[in-house]
């Protein structure tokens, strides 16, 4: 089966088809507790970032996607403020779950570059069985107001290093 899927990949890559995509965890707080996932890959000449939570046991409370900003540039981000990234809940791109951004929108590429950096931060929130927030969250170890923030775990802070927001970079083969 191994050798079917690896076949198929470099048929698809000798077709033209290039498969580009990253996932990083959403964590919480400075001890990085995985709360959820972030997807990015390129469809279709889209850049496109799915925000999903991790699947909680019947019964038990689950983290919700409430709000998302987006940061995607040719620099590395110099501000942890997510209300001041490029794309948010109200941008054009923006999806139910992330976001969707032609490639032809975003900063060219310089030259001899093939990576985008991308910062990317959820607020979400617990929420009990009869839909009330819980703000006693035990596996971060504090309580939290009605909602907290994940940001997708990355390579580096984003300066200067105040809180738990990071970066990644992402490379788009062309």
């Amino acid at each position: 089966m191994k050798k079917f899927i690896v076949l198929s990949i470099i048929l698809l890559m000798l077709a033209g088809f290039v498969i580009t995509s990253s996932a990083q965890d959403l964590v919480v707080g400075r001890k990085h507790i995985p709360v959820g996932e972030l997807t990015v890959e390129v469809i279709d000449g889209n850049l496109v970032v799915t925000y999903a939570m991790y699947s909680v046991d019947p019964g038990e409370e689950g983290w919700e996607l409430l709000e998302t900003h987006l940061y995607v540039g040719i620099e590395i981000p110099t501000k942890s403020a997510p209300g001041q990234f490029s794309y948010g809940p109200e941008s054009e791109y923006a999806t139910d779950d992330g976001y969707s951004i032609p490639l032809s929108v975003l900063p060219a590429l310089p030259l001899g570059s093939d990576s985008f950096f991308i910062a990317a931060q959820a607020e979400i929130g617990k929420i009990d069985d009869e839909g009330e927030p819980v703000l006693d969250v035990p596996e971060i170890g504090e309580q939290i107001k009605e909602t907290t923030w994940a940001w997708a775990e990355g390579d580096e802070c984003i300066p200067p290093c105040k809180n738990w927001a990071t970066y990644f970079t992402f490379v788009v083969e062309l």
